[in-house]
């Protein structure tokens, strides 16, 4: 069980530094057109966060000189590439000493064999691994075998971690991000029984935490000893996003292109009709992988770290039994050989993947009937939602530990939508 958690509010008055330029072009063109193009920059300096004062430190063995983090790694790598025995692992001045002072004897003097028979520990070492099965080791997850070994007795109270908060995280001004933005703009004012806005933007939005800062355990640095570890894509970032809207008067009955000299009962048929859309598009957004590893503290779960080969923005393939993020690459080693654990104290690359991109088109087709009474108009309208019934793929399992990781089982869209309306104005 892990300890309480804290959240300490700073009562020194906090100030963020937001610096905002733009510079923009506008111009009208003939036939009620008007086009603007605009780029935008913001930079925000020393914005609201949280920090964890309870992170793992890299304690020193003063006998040794090793560091917590050290004999962490040697270990890990030694689970990692043997047996997966705990006997197998070599000593490590670390354990080895600060398991003594925790024991109050040498390590060598322990009958390991009564605490875990048949498995051949002889030190605090291999006693670290058979505590937590070697799993949490191979994973890079310092935080829970420090806080494991701490229940098992082999290191002291506050050696690495905080003894009495899991998490005690406090506001401060350590956050930074940056957005520049070219937006272009296309409208076209009503006439002819036609208008329409188009809109594009191309644009970068970075940041090292985009999370709301004043909510419990929102807003929390990966690491506080290196601000800059998780700097990337802001989890809302867009590269690029376009929309057009537009409404048309179809060229039928009096007065119109077809039919304009029709008849009233003839223009009350074929008069009257007017079709309005909508098309959005944007490509996809940012997200991370997962671990399960927590190699700096309990509440980031840490991305796992990108070593290459697939590509990041992911090559959907709905072909086969599973819908796979990465193509026919889910099928071989080749994308869990893209990505590895973290070792401890490391982070992963956040927000380095891609997930689908989205376009949608919404339709309305309304129809108005003349009332023989002046002001008075009735109108039939049918709307269809995702008109073209196209399906979105959600994102993908991120566990790079799970056996189902890149599998995609969720949509990010709903089925076509037809909704029907009769409204009378007067």
């Amino acid at each position: 069980m892990l300890p309480d958690r804290r959240t300490i509010r700073s009562r020194t008055p906090l100030r963020s530094l937001i610096i905002t330029y733009s510079i923009g072009f506008q111009r009208e063109l003939p036939g009620n057109f008007l086009i603007d193009v605009s780029y935008v920059g913001r930079l925000g300096r020393k914005l609201f966060t949280q920090v964890d004062a309870a992170q793992i430190v890299d304690f020193k063995d003063p006998a040794s000189g090793q560091t917590l983090l050290t004999a962490f790694n040697a270990v890990q790598a030694q689970v990692n590439a043997g047996t997966g025995l705990p006997s197998s692992v070599t000593a490590q001045a670390f354990f080895e000493n600060q398991g003594a002072l925790a024991i109050g004897a040498p390590c060598s003097s322990v009958n390991w064999n009564a605490i875990f028979p048949g498995q051949g520990i002889t030190n605090c070492t291999q006693a670290a691994v058979g505590v937590v099965g070697g799993s949490l080791f191979s994973i890079g997850d310092a935080s829970d075998t420090v806080q494991a070994l701490n229940a098992f007795g082999t290191l002291r109270n506050n050696v690495g971690l905080s003894g009495q908060f899991s998490t005690n995280s406090y506001v401060a001004n350590l956050g930074h991000s940056r957005y520049d933005g070219l937006l272009i703009s296309v409208q076209k004012r009503f006439s002819h029984g036609f208008q329409f806005d188009a809109n594009y933007t191309y644009s970068f939005a970075k940041d090292n935490n985009s999370s709301v800062a004043n909510t419990v355990f929102g807003g929390l640095i990966c690491d506080l000893r290196d601000l800059n570890v998780c700097y990337g894509p802001s989890d809302f970032d867009i590269r690029h996003i376009a929309n057009v809207n537009g409404i048309w008067e179809l060229p039928f009955g009096r007065g119109k292109w077809i039919g304009g000299d029709s008849s009233g009962w003839v223009n009350q048929l074929i008069g009257g009709f007017q079709l309005s859309g909508i098309f959005t598009y944007r490509s996809g957004l940012p997200f991370s992988t997962t671990t399960g590893s927590f190699p700096v503290g309990f509440v980031y779960n840490s991305p796992g770290v990108y070593t290459g080969g697939v590509p990041l923005n992911g090559n959907i393939d709905p072909s086969g039994a599973s819908v796979g993020f990465f193509g026919n690459a889910d099928a071989t080693n080749s994308v869990l050989d893209a990505f590895r654990n973290p070792v401890g104290g490391e982070i992963g690359q956040r927000n380095n993947l891609r997930g689908p991109s989205f376009w949608n088109m919404d339709l309305g087709l309304a129809k108005s009937f003349s009332m023989p009474w002046e002001g008075h108009r009735l109108q039939l309208r049918v709307d269809a939602f995702n008109v073209f019934n196209r399906n979105v793929f959600g994102l993908p399992n991120a566990n790079i530990n799970s056996a189902g990781f890149g599998q995609i089982t969720t949509s990010a869209t709903t089925p076509r939508e037809l909704q029907f309306a009769i409204r009378y104005d007067f």
